[in-house]
């Protein structure tokens, strides 16, 4: 259809944030901006963010498709952070999972079993954590010691 042809939809909204707050620095840079160059912004973010929700709040769209809706919203986001860290020079932050306390030696098939106390005993280092260690029981692979002299230890 036509672009000029459709129906036009709007939503009028005014914020106004107090002075100090975080969406009052939003709006200032906002405000600072083209006004037609600030409602992209604002129209692009706001897709990204919410129509997989208007899609699944509307009742006209399948599982599927707002299934396809959320992977894309999440995909834009995604490279939204991506580019903003790009631009700002922010480094990827990094996660490391924490290590869950186990409770009962990790058995592998057919392989000989062993009970560690190096989660129990953080800190034990150096040659008393070495000792503890299981070598390698795949013949002919190196084992953790091994790794550590040629990578470097914790």
């Amino acid at each position: 259809m036509n672009q000029s042809k459709k129906k036009r939809k709007s939503l009028s909204l005014r914020l106004q944030p107090y002075e100090g707050d975080v969406l009052a620095e939003v709006v200032d840079y906002l405000n600072s901006l083209p006004k037609d160059e600030a409602q992209r912004k604002v129209a692009d973010i706001l897709v990204a963010a919410f129509l997989p929700v208007a899609r699944y709040s509307s009742g006209n769209f399948t599982r599927e498709q707002i299934r396809f809706a959320c992977w894309e919203a999440q995909d834009s986001l995604n490279k939204h952070g991506s580019y903003m860290r790009l631009a700002l020079s922010v480094e990827q932050p990094q996660f490391v999972a924490s290590q869950p306390a186990l409770t009962a030696p990790v058995v592998a098939v057919n392989a000989p079993s062993y009970k560690s106390n190096v989660l129990e005993s953080p800190e034990l280092e150096g040659e008393a954590a070495d000792s503890i260690r299981p070598a390698s029981i795949v013949q002919g692979q190196a084992s953790s010691q091994e790794l550590d002299a040629i990578f470097g230890g914790d």
